[in-house]
């Protein structure tokens, strides 16, 4: 560049100088105050940590000046907008600049910068690019020579940002995942799970080597892990949703994160859990706190009366069961013991059921203390387990400490449907059915309960009491999985002094049904709906009756009672109470 500056623009160029450097200082000083880094990035030190390797000439070319984001040489002279920062430099930049700025000057001369990704480093005019920011240009000429990083650099990442693709850099280095699978993004949101990354591919490694005994090849490793681990993981994600709740979060957070998750539920509960429920569960637990905070202003009466968002959340979907009528619903049942001589009926029922659609039994024992029970606890234990391994199923007994109906709740969030001994069903009295165990896990369990009293079913002749509820229509939906997939008959009764209202009731449970439906019946109600429905049961010989839960608002149901509590309070098969 020759030197042809007039002196009128140098002294321009001069002041110019002056309040740049002025501004350089009140950005470093509002730096201090936030924390924030104001550096430019060093090339060298870039190149290292992103695993730079090769490069090719693409030449001369205009690049937007806001991604110029470093430089090789001079990262100490100015700041990240490329404002000086050593009073010592004013010559140098005001000559710079009164040479571009001069009558008859031929303009900016190209720079020479390295690209990494979408982003570029100064190796020569580095001056030229601090006037062309200051000058408020758009793009500048440079010679452009490119550098492939493992992972791309972005003009607009922040320190966090490079700190989080250095880690995924070091991580595709160690992987070889960008060769193995070179079409897979497995980038993360969060410093310091990329090595938990690899480290479950090292853990997975060992354990095929285990299971195989042999020495496997890393590449199988990854391949296996990718396929077998980490996209039946992603691929629940998807199905969920989940991804919508955490729109900032990538697919492999959330496989960090649920599966972690699951240890964690695993560790609390004792029981093995799937991936798909402690994904539903991850989501439930991260959402709104709102729903705790008016759980605490309505106290213990408020709580029985009104489920949580975790349990409101996680309820079966009906809309799906009728599409899912060949897999199965019931994987993982829960079924609670106390000891006595007529809880095990309630295993027996369960394990009839996992028999059915070849499911897992949970067993749970309920103490009010840590040290309550302890003398039975190995009886029970292996009393189950005998009972278990005989049917040729799994299973296992935990204890929990805690009321029963609480217990039941809470660990109903990883099965699919609740068994109980009905020992206590709610009375007609209303204080002391406010307080009823049986009252408050209707009212509250996300999952169906079979609740059985003197026999165990095997839902030959199920009886549905219909009333098109969303309650109804899930007891219809698990009505019609039973019978189809197993061959079962279901009849159907609709209750209703309407008559037109009542077929057309019945003619939906029906059409729903198809030939599984064996018998309909139209009755007024005539007293109550629930001696209505024992009778229909006694007459037709039913081995099962299915209806839907609560349907009044919580208050006139504890006021009034309902035709589930009358049901439980005299029923001699088991009920399939339908949330």
């Amino acid at each position: 560049m020759t030197d042809s500056k007039s002196p009128v623009e140098y002294g321009r160029a001069l002041e110019d100088f002056r309040k740049a450097r002025s501004k350089a200082e009140l950005q470093r000083l509002w730096a201090l105050i936030t924390g924030r880094t104001v550096g430019l990035l060093p090339y060298d030190e870039m190149t290292k940590r992103l695993h730079a390797t090769g490069f090719s000439s693409k030449g001369l070319m205009e690049i937007p000046v806001d991604a110029i984001v470093g430089s090789v040489n001079r990262y100490q002279d100015f700041n990240h907008n490329f404002l000086p920062l050593h009073d010592a430099d004013r010559q140098r930049w005001a000559s710079v600049k009164a040479m571009m700025t001069s009558p008859g000057s031929a303009g900016l001369p190209p720079i020479r910068v390295y690209k990494l990704g979408d982003a570029y480093f100064v190796l020569d005019g580095n001056h030229r690019v601090s006037i062309a920011k200051e000058m408020g240009m758009s793009t500048v000429e440079a010679y452009v020579t490119e550098i492939r990083p493992k992972v791309p650099l972005s003009p607009d990442d922040s320190p966090e940002d490079i700190i989080l693709k250095e880690e995924y850099a070091d991580f595709l280095v160690e992987s070889g995942v960008d060769r193995i699978l070179p079409d897979v993004n497995l980038q993360l949101t969060f410093p310091g799970l990329s090595a938990t990354l690899l480290e479950h591919i090292r853990v997975h490694r060992y354990y095929m080597g285990i299971e195989q005994s042999r020495e496997i090849p890393w590449e199988e490793a990854v391949r296996d892990w990718y396929e077998k681990v980490y996209l039946p993981v992603v691929r629940i994600i998807r199905e969920q949703g989940i991804l919508q709740e955490f729109p900032e979060r990538t697919e492999t957070d959330l496989y960090l994160w649920i599966l972690d998750h699951q240890t964690y539920m695993q560790q609390e509960v004792g029981w093995s859990i799937r991936a798909e429920k402690a994904a539903s569960d991850f989501v439930a637990e991260q959402g709104s706190q709102v729903g705790c905070f008016l759980r605490g202003i309505w106290g213990k009466t408020g709580k029985r009366l009104k489920p949580s968002k975790a349990e409101r959340s996680i309820r079966l979907n009906p809309h799906d069961l009728w599409d899912n009528r060949g897999t199965t619903l019931f994987m993982d049942i829960l079924v609670a013991i106390s000891g006595e001589p007529k809880s095990w009926l309630a295993l027996e029922q369960a394990i009839r059921l996992a028999e059915m659609e070849k499911s897992d039994v949970r067993g749970l024992v309920v103490v009010p203390d840590a040290e309550d029970g302890g003398a039975d606890r190995e009886s029970l234990e292996r009393q189950f387990s005998e009972q278990v391994s005989q049917a040729g199923i799994s299973g296992n007994l935990v204890h929990a400490e805690g009321t029963v109906a609480e217990m039941i709740i809470q660990r109903s969030r990883f099965n699919d449907l609740v068994v109980i001994q009905l020992s206590h069903p709610p009375v007609s009295k209303i204080f002391p059915r406010l307080g009823s165990g049986i009252r408050t896990l209707v009212r509250r369990c996300p999952k169906p309960i079979l609740m059985v009293r003197n026999e165990v079913t095997s839902f030959n002749r199920m009886l549905l009491a219909y009333d098109g509820s969303a309650k109804g229509k899930e007891a219809l939906y698990i009505a019609t999985y039973l019978a189809g997939k197993y061959g079962k008959g279901v009849s159907v009764l609709v209750v209703n002094d309407n008559k037109a209202k009542g077929q057309a009731l019945l003619k939906e449970a029906k059409a729903y049904l198809g030939e599984m439906c064996k018998h309909v019946t139209l009755r007024r109600k005539i007293g109550l709906t629930s001696d209505v429905i024992l009778k229909t049961a006694r007459e037709q010989n039913t081995d099962c009756i299915v209806m839907g839960g609560y349907g009044l608002a919580p208050f006139w149901e504890a006021l009034f009672g309902s035709t589930v509590d009358g049901v439980l309070r005299k029923t001699i098969v088991p009920v399939l109470v339908c949330q």
